[in-house]
């Protein structure tokens, strides 16, 4: 009964957090989607903030397991050598595109929350959504500078920020585009290819000349 609880609210929050953004939701939205009480909402989760990164965790931890996964095998396949460029954001982009396919495109709820997430909550709560992130960033960071050797750590950090702002933009205003503009209308896996090579000639561009890059990058 507690698990079932305990979904309902993930299942709630999920829904109204994508649909209207973390800060426009309120935790009286979510217990009245959830038909539970604020002191359940309180018992399995603590506060908002809380609620957010399980929602995400709950849908991350597989998706970054494929992703880890596929790298390996990516790698496996090479021998110790480069791994081609596109294969490696294939291997980035497609499981959250392969979740879109077993969803449905009309309403991927948690996908237009990921671009949500990116853009509209606080820097704070953002680095905490973030961290969960941070093994694949740094796993895929080493294996596109190997790919890439031309260009320094910098420019590898902040291509990889485009790319997943290329997702998250991808994942917020994909579903309207499908549900209105009849011409636009992609299958995920058509998208996804598109974004592949879309990014594929940006990550492999040659960096400019005269432009320093922070050591730092996008960290």
């Amino acid at each position: 009964m507690a698990t079932d609880t305990k979904q309902r609210i993930l299942d709630a929050a999920e829904r109204l957090f994508a649909d209207h953004g973390f800060p426009a939701t309120s935790m009286r939205d979510i217990t009245n989607e959830a038909d539970v009480n604020l002191a359940a909402v309180n018992y399995h989760f603590g506060s908002k903030e809380a609620l957010l990164i399980a929602v995400i965790e709950r849908t991350a931890a597989p998706i970054n397991r494929d992703r880890l996964e596929r790298l390996d095998a990516l790698e496996r396949d090479a021998g110790g050598g480069p791994v081609d460029v596109e294969a490696l954001i294939r291997a980035f982009l497609a499981p959250m595109f392969d979740r879109w396919s077993l969803w449905g495109k009309s309403e991927p709820k948690i996908l237009k929350l990921v671009g949500r997430i990116h853009a509209e909550v606080d820097q704070e709560l953002r680095a905490k959504f973030i961290r969960q992130f941070d093994t694949v960033f740094a796993r895929y960071a080493v294996a596109f500078q190997r790919s890439l050797p031309e260009l320094q750590a910098g420019d590898v950090h902040w291509r990889m920020l485009f790319l997943v702002g290329s997702m998250a933009h991808t994942m917020t205003w994909g579903a309207s585009i499908i549900a209105t503009d009849r011409g636009a209308r992609r299958e995920p896996g058509e998208i996804l290819e598109a974004l592949v090579r879309f990014a594929a000639d940006g990550m492999s561009a040659p960096a400019p000349q005269g432009v320093a890059v922070p050591a730092g990058g996008m960290r």
